[in-house]
């Protein structure tokens, strides 16, 4: 952009008017005759030039690192070592604190116990349903046997008794003795009795048999209850281990220790809310801007689009970012509605630290244009009254013939500092006004003049 002065200067032959530098006369006899007028105004000026026209959205907010983890303890105990400190660099896993842990190892072996303790009722239990078992196989054996016998004892009692009506019948007829007849009946009383016999051994037997089924199924019941105790001292194990372990504090990601909350010595109570006990951020080389859009200009911000912002610590230096996330959650502080832009931001050499304030222009359109003017020129009016009809709409002024002159234009996009002219009777190089000094002082009269 061109801006540069003007002077009129009034002659006795006219007007004449030179664009530039302010002007500089060694000599003004030669050009204005005694008691000519002197100079009236002077103007600032800026040229039509072809230019880039960089429309962008303003946005303010601060720098955070896109990943930040606040750190607690799951435990109740006394701090008794810290092993991290502020801006200390971490590795996922690494000891940051240890908790007082002799509570804790007690409860593990306890847990131990129980659970050791466990597994030998299992083995009791397991012992007990065996023997039921056995016991239940040795009825099934024995009842082949005295079924055998049973059957045995059946069958001779079958001949015996058909021996003994047998012989009763030839005794009738006085083929054989008394005596023979007899003895024939006396052995199938025998028989018979030992058929009873057999037959109640086998009854007593099938009870015995369901006392033995019964003996399995309350062993095996004996045996599934021991089972699950092996499982719930099992989980108590595991719980007491795991709490073991959380008395070692430790970092959940790789990082920087960016906030300490806890001293060593300092006792820890466990609540329903978790104390945090350190901050740590991801890799600092990649930060984020959290940006508050206002809802006039939210639309025109698409993701990708680039970015230059500032920070208070180094003023002079302009970083780059781009837009990453347009949250669509707004934010109503005093009626004004804002949405969270995030933005994206290498950050190599570390300058840039979370919280700092930032001030972001977002690109939102860029276009080359051939004929642009300064916005002063837009604002412009001379002072006093001009000669020449001043156009409605937007007007820049020119000097023609020595006299501020109104051009109408239309006006396109504009930067914030220069706007395209879209068109409009000005030409690229052409001057515009953009400013107008005061008048200088009234000529002072020397004493003793006229």
């Amino acid at each position: 952009m061109t801006i540069g002065r003007a002077i009129l200067v009034a002659a006795a032959g006219g007007l004449a008017w030179s664009g530039g530098a302010d002007l500089h006369f060694p000599s003004m006899g030669g050009l204005m005759a005694p008691g000519a007028a002197t100079l009236a105004s002077r103007y600032d000026l800026g040229a039509v030039e072809g230019a880039e026209i960089v429309r962008t959205v303003t946005a303010t907010g601060s720098v955070a690192s896109t990943i930040n983890v606040e750190v607690g303890a799951q435990l109740s105990g006394q701090i008794v070592k810290l092993a991290a400190d502020f801006n200390d660099p971490v590795r996922k896993g690494q000891v940051l604190a240890e908790i007082e842990d002799s509570s804790f190892r007690a409860q593990v072996e306890q847990a131990r116990a129980a659970f050791e303790g466990a597994g030998a009722d299992v083995r009791v239990a397991e012992a007990k349903l065996a023997r039921a078992m056995a016991d239940e196989a040795q009825i099934v054996t024995q009842r082949s046997v005295l079924s055998a016998r049973l059957d045995a004892a059946r069958g001779a009692a079958t001949i015996a008794r058909r021996e003994a009506e047998r012989k009763s019948a030839l005794l009738a007829k006085s083929v054989i003795a008394a005596s023979d007849a007899d003895d024939a009946a006396s052995r199938a009383g025998m028989a018979a009795a030992n058929e009873r016999e057999a037959e109640a051994n086998l009854a007593a037997l099938a009870a015995q048999s369901q006392g033995a089924k019964a003996d399995i199924a309350r062993a095996s019941a004996e045996a599934d209850s021991a089972r699950a105790a092996v499982r719930r001292a099992a989980a108590q194990l595991e719980n007491a281990s795991i709490d073991l372990q959380h008395t070692r504090i430790r970092s959940p990601i790789d990082g920087v220790v960016i906030g300490r909350g806890v001293e060593e010595g300092q006792t820890l109570a466990s609540t329903l809310e978790t104390r945090t006990l350190f901050v740590i951020a991801g890799d600092l080389r990649r930060m984020e801007i959290r940006a508050r859009v206002d809802e006039s200009d939210i639309a025109q911000v698409r993701i990708g689009e680039p970015v230059t912002f500032t920070v208070d610590a180094y003023p002079e230096r302009r970083f780059a970012a781009t837009v990453s996330q347009i949250r669509k959650d707004p934010m109503v502080i005093q009626n004004v509605v804002t949405y969270i832009v995030v933005l994206a931001a290498a950050n190599d050499d570390y300058a840039l630290l979370p919280g700092m304030t930032v001030v972001a222009k977002i690109e939102t359109e860029r276009a080359v244009a051939s004929r642009t003017v300064p916005l002063a020129a837009l604002r412009f009016h001379p002072r006093g009254p001009t000669s020449a009809a001043e156009p409605k709409g937007s007007v820049v002024w020119t000097l023609k013939d020595g006299a501020p002159t109104p051009v109408a234009v239309t006006i396109g996009n504009d930067d914030g500092e220069r706007a395209a002219v879209t068109s409009g009777d000005l030409a690229p190089g052409e001057q515009v006004l953009t400013g107008e000094a005061p008048p200088g002082p009234a000529p002072v009269r020397p004493r003793g003049d006229g």
